[in-house]
């Protein structure tokens, strides 16, 4: 990684011509500005950090990734500039959401400060791998009882109609299981909305429509599939080939299979031509998944389930997704998200809100993640209802709460005068937060 003190250098030089000459010596490093630099691995590639720095403290940051996510890590970027500077350094939260990014931001800025640990040689390298290829079966013992985590991800897999969530589970680097569903707007006399379609979540959107799961709609968007492209499968069951594939797959497996154009004929029952895209989302899922916190797990993955349910956990303007881990009865692992509607000039929308998507869109408005704008929406938490915590720390506390526990014990938990049984959550709803989940684990 290289690192850039342009300024410092500058400095040294007006310092070493002054005395040269003879004349008045002056150093111009203490009071000038530096610019150092420094770039790590992201999502799609390179991730490179531009900071300026003056007396001490960075005055700005400045964060190029070409090729991070559209509507998550490029989104994410614009915060990540503002914390690194109030920061003052690579201690800052990262965006909920853009984990991926959000870790290669904080290397970067580590390698730019020169607080990252130095490169090894390539001598240093080949016996790193040495050591590494001895160690296997060492390795693989480590791995076995390896932390479990989830993470999910908004991509664009198919046209620009819709929008796909996908929803991994890993251990290290394989995915041990996966899940994909899309939601687009279809015909209100043809398809059921997601909750609070027919509440204030309506007020977002325009036209004869609702906000609709495929998954939920799976006969009837099966049935234009057919009509429209002689397709022989189902959606429901397209996304069901792809997500048994991904599991027990590496990401970088995955990742690699993703950029191929003969993907779908890999994939044994899948049918959906957009099938490496919705691979890519599975990665971008797995990757975000390793940068939350972990479970220990040392049961029989084989018996592990992912499943997934939609809710109205929080008003009647937004939807919640709970994605619940079990194994038999218990909870291993959960994640909460909520779409709303929000301002546009404020907030993230998903994946293709600025194409056909948004079409639909009231004036103004656009489709979004709470993860994914947690600053934005925790400062109106903090505005209308003084709430003293983000909301994805929220939800990481009910998640917390129900993780590790039984079915029975959550729904002990989930009574209203109970509330406060979740250490750590602020949300008024912390109690339907937990029924949803619960909800899902029984599904």
């Amino acid at each position: 990684m290289k690192r850039v003190l342009t300024g410092l250098i500058l400095g040294a030089m007006g310092f070493s011509l002054a005395a040269c000459g003879g004349g008045k010596t002056e150093s111009k490093a203490a009071g000038d500005s530096a610019s150092l630099s420094g770039s790590a691995k992201g999502f799609g590639g390179d991730v490179t950090v531009t900071l300026t720095k003056k007396d001490g403290k960075i005055i700005e940051a400045k964060i190029e990734g070409a090729n991070e996510t559209d509507n998550v890590g490029k989104a994410a970027i614009p915060k990540l500039q503002e914390q690194i500077v109030k920061a003052n350094g690579a201690d800052i939260d990262g965006v909920s959401g853009a984990t991926v990014t959000s870790n290669a931001v904080k290397e970067a800025v580590k390698q730019a400060l020169g607080e990252a640990s130095p490169e090894s040689s390539p001598a240093e390298t080949k016996a790193e791998e040495k050591k590494e290829s001895s160690a296997s079966s060492e390795s693989k013992a480590e791995e076995a009882g390896g932390e479990l985590r989830i993470g999910e991800a908004y991509a664009s897999a198919h046209g620009e109609k819709s929008f796909a969530q996908a929803v991994a589970v890993v251990k290290g680097d394989t995915v041990l299981a996966a899940y994909v569903d899309e939601y687009q707007f279809l015909p209100k006399e043809s398809a059921k909305g997601v909750p609070n379609a027919d509440g204030g979540l309506a007020e977002g959107y325009t036209g004869d429509v609702v906000l609709a799961s495929k998954r939920e709609n799976s006969d009837y968007y099966s049935g234009l599939m057919k009509e429209k492209a002689q397709a022989t499968g189902t959606i429901s069951g397209g996304y069901d080939a792809i997500q048994s594939f991904a599991a027990g797959k590496t990401i970088e497996e995955l990742e690699k299979l993703s950029s191929e154009d003969n993907a779908v004929d890999a994939v044994s029952g899948a049918t959906l031509k957009d099938t490496a895209k919705y691979l890519a989302a599975i990665v971008e899922a797995a990757k975000n998944a390793k940068g939350n916190p972990g479970v220990s797990f040392e049961g029989d993955p084989s018996g592990l389930k992912l499943k997934f349910m939609l809710g109205a956990a929080h008003g009647d303007k937004c939807f919640s997704t709970a994605a619940v881990l079990t194994d038999g009865d218990k909870v291993v692992l959960s994640y909460l998200d909520e779409l709303q509607f929000m301002p546009k000039d404020s907030a993230s929308g998903v994946p293709n809100s600025d194409k056909k998507l948004g079409e639909n869109y009231a004036e103004g408005q656009v489709l979004a993640s709470k993860r994914v704008n947690a600053e934005y929406y925790s400062g109106l938490m903090k505005e209308k209802a003084q709430a003293t915590k983000r909301i994805d720390e929220g939800y990481d506390a009910i998640q917390k709460a129900a993780d590790g526990k039984t079915v029975t014990e959550i729904d002990s938990m989930a009574g209203e005068e109970k509330a406060d049984a979740v250490s750590g959550a602020t949300l008024k709803d912390s109690a339907n937060y937990l029924k949803l989940i619960e909800e899902a684990a029984e599904s």
